[in-house]
C-alpha cells in the first residue's frame, strides 16, 4: 500500500552529542577560510560549463569460476549511460599479482621515514580500508566482525597491500603495509568492541519499524509493534482509562485516530528513529572520509564495511555523498554483515511473552532482514557486493581480495546531460561468453553551478590537510623526512617523545613581506597509540625568512615537536603544506615506547652538529637524517634510566661502543667504562667517532649498557652512512 511520506522532527541534540564522536585521526581545524584541494586527485567527473567531459568506471570481469579475466581490450567492452551506448575515450588494465611471500625474518624498520618523490613511478598496488562499524555493532556481533577482519588479514591480502583500519566511533584509524603491519592491525582489532546496546525487548522498536512508522506512517507495522507491546504488557496510550484521558490526549487522538498507530508506539518509534539518524550520520561521515583518503594512487581501492548494517533512510543525504566519493576515487564498497546467519530476534520469542503468531513470523523475519538495506544498497551502487546470511566470512573475503588483482579503468564522455542532481545509471557489457561484470551502477549528475571536483571548505575544516592526514600512504608534494626520539620518563607511565622532521623548502613559493622574502609552512603532527587508541596532535604555522639559494638541490628546514606519550606502539603522521600553492607532503613513522620498569636507554642522538645548550655547553643537534659527510665527527648522546642504586644511592652503570661495517665486521671498539652520574643522579653519555679515515658506505654504531648491580644489559645497534658530500639541514 502506497503511503504518504512524512518528514520527522530533527535529531535530538543529546543523541548527537553521544554519537557524533570524532575519528581517531581528528578532523582538522584550520584557518577561517581553508582553500580547496589542488593536489593530485583520483579519476573524477570532469565538468566544463554545462558539459560533463569524462566519467571513469572501474570494472571487474570474472569467469564462470569467479576468477578475474585478464588481457581484455577496449573493443571487448560496451558501456551505456542511461541506456545509451557511449564511446570509450580511455582504457587501462590494472594488474596486481598475488605478491611475494612474507619474509621469514622481517627487517627492522628504518630509523628515518621519507615520502616518495615520484608516486607515478610506483607500480599500481591495492589499497583496502576496513571500516569496523562499531556504531552499528552490538558486543555480540562484534565477535563475528573481528573474525571477519581476521579472515581478511589472513587470506584476503598479499604482500605490499596498503590497509587502513577505521572504527566509525573514532577508536581507531591506522594505516600500514602488508605484511609488516598485520600484527598491528590484529592488536587494534582485539581491543575494539561494539557500541550498540539494544533496549529491553519490552520497549524496543527496531530501526526498520521506526523508519516505517515515523517516515511513512505505516499502520500495519505500527499495529504489529502495538501487539508486541501488549504481549509484554507494556502500557499503551489507547489502553488508558477513559477517566484519565486528558483534553490534550483526546485532541491528539482526533489526529492519529483510534485503531491507528498508538501514541506511545509512535513516541517510542520516534525516539528510535532519532537515535538511528544520529548513528547513521556518524557512520556515513566516517565512510565518506575514509573513501576520500583513497584519492592518491591508481591501483585497486576497496572499502570493507564490517557492520550489522543500517536501514535505507531517504532522509540521509550521506548515502549520496558516499556513492559520489567512491566514484571520484574509483573505489568499490563491500558490506560484510556481522549478524551471520539470522534467527528470529529474542524480542519475538515465547520466553518474552506469548509466542508470536505463526502467520506473522515470515513478515517479521523479512523486516529484520531489511535492517541492512542501506549498507546493501551502498555496495550495489559502488560496484561491490554483500556477504550476508552466512557464518562463512572467509570465502567471501577471499573473493574480494581475488577480484581486486585484475580490473579495468574505462572512461567515456556522457554528452550534454541535465544538471539536475539525478542518479544516472551505468551498464557495462563485455564480449566474453559466461563472464560476469561487476561495476558501479551509476553516478549523480551535477546540480546547479556546484562542481564536485573541489571539496567545500568550512570554518571548521581544512579538506586539504584532512585528506593528506587520512591518506593510507605518504603524500609526495613536498619532500619530507622524519624520525622520533624517546627521551626521559615523566612518571605515571608517561615519557617525553620528540618528533624531528626536515622539510625541503627549496621549491616553496616566496612572498615579499616588509622587504624580506618569506615562505610559510602549515605543519600538522599527529601521533596515535595502537594499544589505547589515544591521539595527540600539534599544528603550527611556520614563517621562514629566506635568502636566494646559492646552489640547486634540496634546502632542508628542520623543526621539533614535543609529545607526552604512554608505553606501547605508536604511529606518527606529519603533514606539511605550502599554503600559497596548496602543495602538500606527508610522511608516516612507527616507533615503540618501552616499559619503564627496567633498565632503559633513550633513543641515541646521532649527529654531526653541535649547538649551545641551556647551560651554555655544547649539545648535539637533533636530526632527521643518518647520513654524514666523510671527514666529519659523529657525535652520539644517550641517557640511561631505571638503573638500580647502591646503599649510598649511586647507580653503577658501564657503557662502551664499537664501530662495524659489513662484511668487514668490527673496525674499532671502546671498552665499557663507568658512566658518572650528575649531581641529580642522571646518567648520560656522549661519544665521538671521527669519520676522517672512514670511507663512504653503510655502518653500525653498537652501544652496550650494563647495570653492574643487577647484571641487566642492553645493546643498541644504530645504523648510519658516510657520504662524500655533506647533506646539512638548515632551520
Amino acid at each position: 500500500m502506497l503511503r504518504t511520506r512524512k518528514r520527522s522532527v530533527s535529531v535530538l541534540s543529546g543523541c548527537i552529542g553521544v554519537l557524533a564522536t570524532a575519528l581517531a585521526l581528528p578532523a582538522i581545524s584550520g584557518q577561517d577560510q581553508a582553500p580547496p584541494a589542488k593536489g593530485p586527485q583520483g579519476p573524477v567527473l570532469r565538468i566544463s560549463g554545462a558539459q560533463v567531459e569524462r566519467v571513469t568506471v572501474d570494472v571487474v570481469v570474472l569467469d564462470k569460476d569467479g576468477r578475474p579475466v585478464p588481457g581484455l581490450t577496449q573493443d571487448d567492452f560496451t558501456i551505456f549511460d542511461e541506456g545509451e551506448p557511449r564511446s570509450i575515450k580511455s582504457f587501462d588494465e590494472i594488474k596486481r599479482g598475488p605478491g611475494k611471500q612474507a619474509s621469514p625474518e622481517p627487517t627492522p624498520p628504518p630509523r628515518i621515514a621519507t615520502n616518495p618523490v615520484r608516486p607515478e613511478a610506483r607500480e599500481p598496488g591495492r589499497t583496502f580500508v576496513i571500516l569496523f562499524d562499531d556504531m552499528h555493532l552490538s558486543p555480540q556481533s562484534a565477535k563475528n566482525a573481528k573474525l571477519a577482519v581476521e579472515a581478511f588479514l589472513d587470506r584476503g591480502v598479499v604482500a605490499g597491500d596498503l590497509v587502513t583500519l577505521v572504527a566509525t566511533s573514532g577508536a581507531a584509524w591506522w594505516s600500514t603495509r602488508m605484511y609488516e603491519g598485520r600484527e598491528d592491525l590484529r592488536a587494534i582489532i582485539e581491543r575494539l568492541d561494539g557500541h550498540r546496546i539494544l533496549e529491553p525487548a519490552s520497549q524496543r522498536v527496531s530501526d526498520y519499524e521506526a523508519l516505517q512508522i515515523v517516515e511513512y506512517q505505516d499502520t500495519t507495522i505500527g499495529m504489529r509493534v502495538q501487539d508486541r507491546f501488549d504481549r509484554f504488557r507494556t502500557s499503551l496510550i489507547q489502553q488508558a482509562d477513559p477517566g484519565q484521558q486528558t483534553e490534550a490526549y483526546r485532541s491528539m487522538m482526533e489526529i492519529y485516530g483510534r485503531g491507528q498507530i498508538d501514541m506511545y508506539v509512535h513516541g517510542r518509534a520516534l525516539e528510535t528513529y532519532q537515535r538511528l539518524g544520529a548513528r547513521i550520520k556518524v557512520t556515513l561521515e566516517a565512510v565518506e572520509r575514509a573513501t576520500k583518503s583513497l584519492a592518491e594512487g591508481r591501483g585497486r581501492k576497496a572499502l570493507l564495511l564490517v557492520s550489522e548494517g543500517f536501514v535505507m533512510d531517504p532522509a540521509q543525504n550521506g548515502f549520496k555523498k558516499v556513492v559520489e566519493a567512491t566514484r571520484q576515487v574509483n573505489a568499490a564498497l563491500y558490506f560484510i554483515d556481522a549478524n551471520g546467519l539470522r534467527t528470529l530476534d529474542p524480542m519475538y520469542d515465547a520466553e518474552m511473552g506469548h509466542m508470536v503468531d505463526s502467520h506473522d513470523a515470515m513478515a517479521i523475519s523479512a523486516d529484520l532482514g531489511r535492517e541492512g538495506d542501506g549498507a546493501v544498497k551502498l555496495a550495489e551502487d559502488t560496484g561491490g557486493f554483500s556477504i550476508r546470511d552466512s557464518n562463512d566470512f572467509q570465502s567471501g573475503l577471499v573473493k574480494i581480495g581475488l577480484e581486486s588483482q585484475n580490473f579495468y579503468l574505462i572512461g567515456y564522455d556522457p554528452g550534454d546531460i541535465a544538471r539536475n542532481g539525478h542518479f544516472r545509471k551505468i551498464q557495462v557489457k563485455v564480449n566474453r561468453p559466461g563472464a560476469t561484470v561487476r561495476a558501479r551502477k551509476g553516478y549523480y549528475a551535477p546540480s546547479g553551478d556546484s562542481s564536485p571536483e573541489a571539496p567545500q571548505a568550512t570554518a571548521k575544516t581544512d579538506p586539504v590537510l584532512q585528506h593528506a592526514l587520512d591518506a593510507a600512504g605518504p603524500v609526495s608534494g613536498i619532500p619530507l623526512r622524519m624520525t622520533t626520539y624517546v627521551m626521559e620518563d615523566l612518571g605515571a607511565d608517561q615519557v617525553r617523545a620528540l618528533m624531528v622532521a626536515d622539510v625541503d623548502v627549496s621549491e616553496l613559493s616566496l612572498q615579499q613581506v616588509d622587504g624580506a622574502s618569506v615562505s610559510t609552512l602549515d605543519t600538522l603532527a599527529v601521533i596515535a597509540s595502537r594499544e589505547r587508541g589515544a591521539v595527540q596532535r600539534n599544528d603550527q604555522q611556520v614563517v621562514l625568512q629566506r635568502r636566494a639559494a646559492a646552489k640547486t638541490g634540496p634546502l632542508w628546514y628542520s623543526f621539533v615537536r614535543n609529545f607526552t606519550l604512554a608505553t606501547g606502539h605508536h604511529q606518527a603522521r606529519l603533514v606539511v603544506r605550502d599554503p600559497a600553492t596548496d602543495r602538500v607532503g606527508s610522511v608516516i613513522y612507527e616507533f615503540d615506547i618501552p616499559s619503564q620498569d627496567h633498565l632503559r636507554v633513550s633513543t641515541p642522538v646521532l649527529t654531526d652538529t653541535l649547538q649551545a645548550s641551556v647551560g651554555g655547553g655544547p649539545a648535539p643537534a637533533l636530526l632527521a637524517r643518518r647520513a654524514f659527510a666523510h671527514g666529519a665527527t659523529l657525535y652520539c648522546r644517550f641517557d640511561v634510566f631505571g638503573a638500580k642504586k647502591d646503599p649510598k644511592g649511586v647507580p653503577q652503570v658501564r657503557s662502551g661502543y664499537s664501530l662495524r661495517r659489513k662484511p668487514e665486521g668490527t673496525l674499532a671498539s671502546v671498552p665499557p667504562t663507568r658512566i658518572e652520574p650528575t649531581s641529580l643522579g642522571a646518567l648520560a653519555r656522549m661519544v665521538q667517532v671521527p669519520l676522517g679515515t672512514t670511507p663512504p658506505g653503510d655502518y653500525e654504531l653498537v652501544l652496550t649498557v650494563k647495570d653492574e648491580l643487577t647484571g641487566e644489559s642492553r645493546e643498541l645497534v644504530e645504523p648510519f652512512s658516510v657520504e662524500e658530500q655533506p647533506t646539512p639541514s638548515r632551520g
